[in-house]
């Protein structure tokens, strides 16, 4: 016969376990209905088997099997929950910073390969603003360059052909922007306008006589990279981004909302250790900041990898000491889509279309 305070802990458990439940199953059943099936069973053949080896307390088979299932979709659910939540309780955020030298101004925005489409709207409407004050616009992108140098970043970078192609791709899959598609309006503004609109950034062509030269001067950078390595990453991303095409909706806006999170967890630890950096970091803000250098009196809107901003203050102020930051701002660059939708509160009678 269990006590009173036996059966409140009996009850205050069971109680907790259906919350955990209720809270982790619409998580997983918008993952899919498989993935709570299978988390479901697996848990209650868990705690089936906990309570014949163990024989904890005389219950029913049942409960073993719901308190096994319980606690499995919670420990699952939980680290799903953390990263749906990260774009809120940690947003990533990249910086404006507006820099003087007593006479003009540089205003750096930083950029992201992949972001959310508010975004990128909201810079260009700040860069179209800059330019009608009349600032020139500097952006980045690695021009194209020879066979030979671009085969040789592709694979020094792990890429395996296009690569922004699969920017883009990733992008889609995260319901999220690639920069590519805002580059797009550059290169057509610079076309119009090449005055005010510059591609301000080296070709790769460049970069590799740049890589070649270091390695001339240090050749324990010439270090062969494994292509075998290389393609089986690429082939890896590839397939992910084949299994993402052929998702439903619910599946796709789930993993939608898991990679905005894990992007924001990735690309908030900023800029890792390697030795590209040399060439992709270093040798890109010393030729930005020759060109700065070189535009004497000129007012300059830069948007560019929020990872190269140290690097090109310190080449600028090896330039000139002058060099000051006036102030700086910060845009969140994930966000979740601006797609929602809502209901009209008028009669349907009014409506031309279906809403």
């Amino acid at each position: 016969m269990l006590s009173v305070r036996a059966i409140r802990i009996q009850t205050l458990t069971w109680a907790t376990l259906a919350i955990l439940f209720l809270i982790s199953a619409p998580l997983l059943w918008a993952a899919s209905p498989l993935v709570l099936g299978m988390v479901a069973a697996l848990g209650a053949g868990m705690g089936l088997a906990t309570k014949r080896v163990l024989r904890a307390y005389r219950g029913k088979r049942r409960r073993s099997m719901l308190t096994g299932a319980a606690v499995a979709c919670s420990l699952v659910a939980a680290p799903l929950y953390w990263l749906l939540l990260q774009p809120a309780l940690h947003p990533l955020t990249v910086p404006r910073v507006t820099l003087s030298d007593g006479t003009r101004q540089v205003v750096f925005q930083g950029m992201i390969h992949i972001g959310s489409d508010q975004f990128y709207r909201s810079v260009v409407y700040d860069m179209l603003r800059a330019r009608d004050a009349g600032y020139v616009l500097y952006f980045e992108g690695i021009l194209p360059g020879t066979p030979e140098a671009t085969a040789w970043l592709n694979a020094a970078v792990h890429a395996d052909g296009d690569l922004n192609a699969q920017y883009a791709r990733l992008a889609n899959a995260c319901g999220l922007e690639f920069q590519g598609d805002f580059l797009n309006f550059v290169q057509r503004q610079a076309a119009i306008d090449p005055a005010h609109v510059v591609l301000a950034d080296v070709s790769v062509t460049e970069v590799y006589e740049e890589w070649k030269r270091l390695v001339a001067e240090r050749p324990e950078l010439d270090q062969p990279i494994a292509p075998s390595q290389a393609a089986g990453q690429d082939l890896t991303l590839s397939k992910g981004l084949d299994f993402v095409s052929r998702l439903g909706g619910h599946q796709r806006d789930f993993l939608a909302a898991a990679c905005r999170g894990a992007f924001t967890l990735l690309l908030g630890r900023g800029e890792d250790a390697d030795v590209m950096n040399l060439v992709v970091l270093d040798f890109r803000n010393r030729k930005l900041a020759d060109r700065i250098a070189a535009a004497a009196g000129q007012d300059i809107y830069i948007a560019y990898g929020s990872g190269h901003l140290a690097g090109l203050l310190e080449e600028m102020r090896k330039r000139d000491p002058s060099w000051q930051i006036l102030s700086t701002t910060w845009t969140t660059a994930i966000l979740p889509p601006d797609d929602a939708t809502g209901r009209l509160p008028v009669q349907a009678g009014l409506l031309m279309f279906q809403p």
